[in-house]
């Protein structure tokens, strides 16, 4: 969909700004209206001091936990928002990026690392004297709900440089939570892959195919970089057994086979990521992610 005078206008002025990349990210993300945290927050402030180092992870889970802990043990549960939570963790990730250091010295790397192990601590916590609830903790209440909807902020092919970073960020997040079975998120793989590489991108009313590919392809090969082994051993017919639920697996035009994982899917998509490395109108970013993650899926390929 076409995005309008104003909103373009608006994210020009971020984009000129001297602020960095993930000041932009917060700014950009309420002219989109993505799912973020709220602006009054209980849980996004602690979780950015968590992640400039101010607090260890000890730390974060008691400050956060124990509350969360007197809401459910006095059966207010409405008053724990797990999702705003989660929000805070997903919008955290798309500010940082695992392919460069941050400002404070660590690679976006590390700071993810300390999200999932968040969500790892989330998930082990007990509630003392009332293990009946713990189950809160241990399904990751809300968190797929949450990650499902921040997987509609897909950014449309006219997406600035930074929206087309976040959406990386998020697709690299997604993939170490499912890489370290956290949650399995493996459908987005699906997803991202086939937007990306599974359609000869055209040029039509909503952008050139260069745009298209600038903008899909890097999450597709964030999910290789992150998911790289696992993804290449998934074998898994997705064939749906019920027409009223779609086939959300199935393939674009140029994927003849089933919805599945597959030993044949995953080459398609290595061929797809060899053809976009080479493609002269796409941006130097582009290609470059594209080789990348070429040579990590020969790498996964002979992962023993």
């Amino acid at each position: 969909m076409p995005q309008s005078e104003d909103k373009k206008n608006k994210i020009a002025e971020i984009l000129s700004s001297n602020i960095d990349e993930a000041s932009q990210i917060d700014q950009i993300a309420k002219v989109r209206g993505w799912f973020r945290p709220e602006e009054n927050s209980a849980y996004y402030p602690t979780i950015q001091k968590y992640l400039e180092g101010e607090i260890d992870l000890d730390t974060v889970t008691s400050q956060l936990f124990e509350k969360i802990d007197r809401q459910i043990i006095a059966r207010k549960l409405n008053d724990v928002y797990f999702v705003d939570l989660w929000y805070s963790i997903i919008h955290s990730a798309k500010r940082v990026s695992f392919r460069k250091p941050e400002e404070n010295g660590e690679f976006g790397l590390d700071s993810l690392a300390k999200l999932t192990g968040l969500l790892r601590a989330f998930r082990d916590h007990k509630v003392k004297d009332h293990e009946e609830y713990s189950h809160l903790y241990s399904s990751l209440c809300d968190f797929k709900m949450a990650c499902d909807e921040s997987f509609n902020d897909a950014p449309e092919p006219y997406a600035s440089e930074v929206e087309i970073d976040a959406w990386t960020n998020v697709n690299f997040f997604f993939s170490r939570v499912t890489a370290e079975g956290l949650m399995d998120l493996s459908m987005y793989a699906i997803w991202t892959m086939r937007q990306a590489l599974e359609d000869e991108q055209q040029d039509d009313v909503e952008g050139t195919a260069a745009q298209k590919y600038n903008v899909y392809v890097p999450a597709a090969a964030a999910w290789v970089l992150g998911f790289g082994h696992n993804l290449y051993k998934k074998e898994k017919d997705l064939t749906p057994t019920d027409r009223k639920y779609g086939n959300p697996a199935k393939g674009g035009a140029l994927w003849k086979g089933k919805a599945e994982f597959s030993k044949e899917r995953w080459a398609l998509w290595k061929e797809r990521f060899a053809v976009v490395s080479k493609m002269d109108e796409v941006s130097d970013k582009t290609r470059h992610i594209s080789k990348d993650a070429l040579q990590a899926m020969e790498r996964a390929e002979t992962y023993n």
